[in-house]
């Protein structure tokens, strides 16, 4: 057998095809696609979820300054409450005005809390010039507006110069408060306020109820304690001459943003209720004691 070669060493005879390129095959593209979208999906789901985090943080952080900023604001306008020594005066008012009440049911418990709101007026003194300082709760700046569940915590001042408080004159501050409308008066503090209760104590620290043997016998305090919408609590306090509380306590409740937003957007008034009834849990509380520093000791009995 003859066999050709030729003279270079390289077989002439025999035809080179190109070696095939590697690639992906189509089932392999379509598993790389899916794996994608998998990671894509759960880096946006995660994203979402740590944004959200993130905004409900923010928002609960912007609700607990707001709730201290209040108290601070209020502590600092108790602080200086002072009697006018006037019989026809008003040094000191709180009232639960006529509306029902918020009962909202604990979480995980059975039992109830009643949210209180209460219209609160009180007088204080700089230099030449009488205060008359009032907070209230409305769904507008009036104080002839609408009670709601939910509203928004106002402040009402009016000065009036010590020259003119005397005599029957003395209860103007009182009324001009009785009847705000001039909203040049009235200060908007904070919104989605659910409680505004307020406490008084005499100067040994006990709650001040009709029927209290620690303030002296006289004409100038009037008590209503509240026996049908809020047992246990004071319908109205009015004190008036030399009579201020010694310690007032208020506790302010504000519902969180988020439980805020999707109450006004509920257009029935019975689905309202029943959905801040079961949100007991989304009501931020603050609470806190004043000490009233020009309270006059002669307006209470010594302790027994």
């Amino acid at each position: 057998m003859k066999i050709n070669q030729t003279t270079t060493g390289k077989n002439r005879g025999v035809t080179m095809r190109p070696r095939a390129a590697a690639a992906f095959t189509l089932v392999e593209i379509m598993v790389v696609m899916i794996l994608l979208s998998v990671i894509v999906l759960g880096l946006m789901a995660m994203f979402n979820q740590t944004q959200r985090a993130f905004r409900a943080g923010m928002a609960q952080t912007d609700q607990l300054e707001g709730g201290r900023m209040f108290t601070d604001l209020l502590a600092r306008d108790l602080q200086q409450i002072t009697p006018t020594h006037q019989t026809n005066g008003m040094n000191f008012f709180a009232q639960i005005p006529g509306y029902a009440p918020l009962r909202q049911t604990l979480p995980a418990s059975s039992l109830s809390r009643t949210d209180i709101i209460q219209n609160l007026f009180f007088t204080s003194r700089n230099n030449q010039t009488w205060s008359g300082i009032g907070y209230y709760i409305r769904t507008n700046p009036s104080y002839f507006g609408n009670i709601n569940l939910v509203g928004t915590l106002y402040r009402f001042q009016t000065n009036i110069p010590i020259s003119q408080m005397s005599g029957d004159y003395s209860l103007m501050p009182f009324l001009t408060y009785l009847n705000a409308t001039n909203l040049l008066n009235t200060s908007k503090i904070l919104d989605g306020v659910v409680e505004f209760r307020v406490h008084c104590y005499d100067l040994d620290g006990r709650l001040i109820t009709n029927g209290s043997p620690s303030i002296v016998s006289n004409n100038f305090w009037t008590i209503t304690n509240s026996l049908v919408m809020a047992p246990g609590e004071v319908d109205f306090y009015g004190f008036s001459n030399n009579l201020v509380p010694a310690y007032v306590e208020v506790q302010v409740g504000v519902l969180e943003p988020a439980m805020l937003k999707r109450y006004r957007s509920i257009p029935d008034s019975t689905v309202q209720s029943n959905f801040l009834a079961s949100h007991a849990g989304n009501v931020q509380l603050f609470r806190q004691r004043i000490a009233i520093r020009n309270v006059d000791p002669s307006a209470y009995n010594p302790p027994p």
